[in-house]
């Protein structure tokens, strides 16, 4: 029975005026009215600047000045089962009336139709294109520059201190999941490298110093010759890990 009422209510009365709310923007104005249910009135033109809403009603009065804008306030009226709404405006304007989607709104768009459209697009549009444009150009610029110093270094770089080719791995060994030792020959020289969470130089030799050419070398090698140092980058690898953990958690 109360929803019954309630119904004939907003049939006999219209709807109520719940809250207004402005949305300035560049040469444009958004005013929307939100009611507390579906709109079933109509907008009218009473005057120059001045719309009649029907079928709504209103508990107050809503005043709105906009300083430096080209509308300079906006009024409006409850009169009863209807509301008056006046704009005061600096230069002329076309105005748009919609419902929100769901029926309990309504939108009042004023724009500024003094402005040239042209001149618009030239102070609003082109300038912020132009700038991307040119910051582009910049970024490209300095990009080309950059690789040619950098094949300028490297090719210096490369005649000072010439790379030979032929550097083979020969042997590896895992320590963990991370971690491997691996024997590596280059320019004659043998290096024993940890390699993996840390990169460590561990020794360099020669064919005199120490001859290992099979696998199981390697192995008695690193057992025999290497233990006590493997052992300790274990520890430390485990320390840096754990040291590693700690700090992701703070």
């Amino acid at each position: 029975m109360k929803k019954i009422i309630i119904f004939l209510a907003v049939m006999l009365f219209g709807s109520n005026l719940v809250n207004v709310n402005f949305f300035p923007a560049k040469n444009k104005l958004d005013v929307l009215l939100s009611l507390d249910s579906k709109f079933s009135g109509k907008v009218l033109k009473s005057g120059e600047n001045t719309y009649i809403i029907t079928n709504i009603n209103a508990n107050r009065e809503y005043n709105k000045e906009f300083g430096d804008f080209f509308i300079k306030k906006i009024k409006i009226l409850p009169q009863n089962n209807e509301v008056l709404i006046h704009f005061d405006t600096k230069a002329k304007y076309k105005i748009s009336v919609a419902l929100t989607p769901d029926g309990y709104g309504l939108r009042f768009r004023i724009m500024n139709t003094a402005t040239n459209t042209s001149e618009n697009i030239t102070t609003f549009v082109n300038p912020q294109n132009s700038l991307d444009y040119f910051s582009y150009i910049i970024a490209l610029a300095i990009l080309i520059i950059l690789a040619i110093v950098l094949w300028i270094i490297r090719k210096k770089t490369v005649k000072k201190f010439p790379v030979k080719s032929g550097m083979n791995i020969l042997f590896q060994k895992p320590l963990d999941t991370k971690n491997r030792v691996v024997l590596m020959e280059f320019n004659g020289r043998k290096y024993l490298v940890l390699v993996g969470s840390s990169n460590i130089l561990l020794d360099i030799f020669d064919e005199n110093m120490v001859n290992i050419s099979t696998k199981a070398e390697f192995d008695n090698f690193l057992k025999t010759e290497m233990s006590e140092k493997l052992d300790n980058l274990q520890k430390y690898i485990k320390n840096a890990e754990k040291l590693k953990e700690f700090d992701e958690k703070i």
